[in-house]
């Protein structure tokens, strides 16, 4: 498909890369960007940059691979305006339209030798060369670099494992003590939600017998002799005495419920992002990549992106609310979907159906499925319900990006929705079983040979 590009070697020389961008090319800015959550917040970091020059912008959201002849289409429309990519993989060897000037593409590989010469860092290096661009514009960064520094934490996993350029981003937002490292409880609503309803409404992960169980959730917290006063507290409110004491008997009660497998999800290292208030979602790294990816999952990339840019009142308050009652649904359709299955198994996949859920559940729904072992983890799920149908897996041998070219190639229209997870809209109950062999065919047995 596309082929790889050598990483720049230092932030460096990324920098240097970056300086070759003048500022009038963000006067006017047309933004073409993956829902990736590395490329959202990427994009927010120069929406920012371009809204404090006094440019203008505007965003579209695009598959994390389109044709080059999807890109000059987006050209022409937009002739008076810089363009900038960010996140995609470009297929095809058409020449780009110039307009006002050239693409920039900000990380991404391609098939033309044109689109990667006009390209800056890599699909690895992508918050970082957002925040190279913005760092050279605007004087007060430190905003954009925290949040670059966070993207790539969640986007390499281990940082031991990054390009170095990412590595040197991340010790320099230390070293400002701009985001700290901390071990403990990482689940959403750690600094603002009561102690209770962390697990009440878990979903990442899914706490099989807890999440949506009040009683149980009551005896757990309970057995981990957290005083009734401090039930309804957020967690952020106990002293350290008192959550290190929480901490040591939650961990001993959940491996008894529960076994090892979960708990590095629940317990372990995080982030936190000290420029947000101590009662912001947006305060730890796991918060912020929990709403992030709900959104996602929901098609809602720019009520996120007005987020990330850096609305902390009414858009923040409407995400909180949407994800809560979102897991909230997600947790009942799990439940329900547990007691009532009806699907098929076969060597390389399981199709189930659940009807009359809204289709921006099936993602999640899907995926707690597979997390909690409802269906087999070995093999992709294939979840429909009225008139949607979503592809969801947990190997890592199956890339979403190459998924997403073998399918349009057969002239299907999927829509990713998690980095390991692809909707197919509007598909009639006639009609999925073809949708299944040929994802069968062309896909899954792929994806477990």
């Amino acid at each position: 498909m596309s082929k790889k590009k050598r990483a720049p070697s230092s932030l460096r020389s990324l920098r240097k890369q970056c300086t070759e961008i003048s500022s009038d090319a963000l006067e006017q800015v047309f933004l073409v960007t993956s829902p990736h959550i590395t490329s959202t917040l990427a994009t927010a970091i120069l929406c920012r940059a371009i809204a404090k020059l006094g440019g203008t912008f505007h965003v579209s959201f695009e598959r994390p691979i389109i044709g080059l002849e999807t890109l000059n289409e987006h050209r022409a429309r937009h002739e008076a305006s810089s363009v900038i990519v960010i996140g995609i993989d470009t297929v095809g060897k058409k020449k780009l339209r110039k307009g006002k000037n050239y693409p920039i593409f900000v990380g991404g590989s391609s098939e033309s030798e044109q689109v990667e010469s006009l390209t800056l860092g890599t699909s690895d290096t992508i918050p970082a060369v957002a925040f190279l661009l913005a760092e050279q514009y605007i004087p007060s960064h430190d905003y954009e670099l925290q949040i670059a520094a966070g993207a790539t934490l969640f986007h390499t996993e281990s940082i031991q494992l990054s390009p170095k350029p990412n590595k040197e981003l991340v010790e320099q937002a230390k070293g400002l003590k701009l985001i700290e490292e901390r071990k403990g409880i990482r689940l959403f609503g750690f600094g603002f939600l009561p102690l209770d309803e962390l697990f009440l409404y878990s979903t990442r992960p899914f706490i099989k017998g807890i999440s949506g169980n009040q009683k149980a959730c009551d005896i757990l917290l309970n057995e981990a002799e957290v005083p009734i006063t401090k039930l309804r507290a957020p967690m952020s409110t106990l002293s350290n005495t008192e959550i290190q004491h929480f901490t040591q008997h939650l961990t001993s009660k959940l491996l008894e419920k529960i076994g090892p497998d979960i708990i590095p999800h629940i317990l372990g290292t995080d982030f936190i992002l000290t420029k947000e208030a101590e009662t912001s979602p947006l305060r730890y790294l796991s918060g912020l990549e929990a709403l992030a990816e709900t959104a996602w999952a929901r098609q809602e990339p720019g009520a996120a992106l007005s987020v990330w840019i850096g609305d902390r009142g009414r858009a923040l308050r409407d995400m909180i609310d949407t994800y809560l009652s979102h897991q909230k649904d997600v947790i009942a359709a799990t439940l329900r979907l547990e007691s009532t299955l009806k699907g098929v198994s076969t060597e390389t996949s399981t199709s189930i159906e659940i009807p009359a859920i809204p289709d921006k559940l099936l993602t999640d729904v899907g995926r707690v499925a597979l997390q909690s072992g409802i269906v087999s983890r070995n093999r992709p799920l294939l979840i429909s319900s009225d008139d949607s149908t979503v592809i969801t897996w947990m190997t890592d041998e199956i890339d979403m990006k190459q998924a997403l070219f073998g399918l349009e190639e057969m002239n299907l229209n999927p829509i990713p929705t998690s980095t390991k997870s692809i909707m197919f809209r509007t598909v009639p109950p006639e009609s999925r079983e073809d949708l299944f062999q040929s994802l069968k065919a062309k896909f899954m047995n792929e994806g477990s040979s």
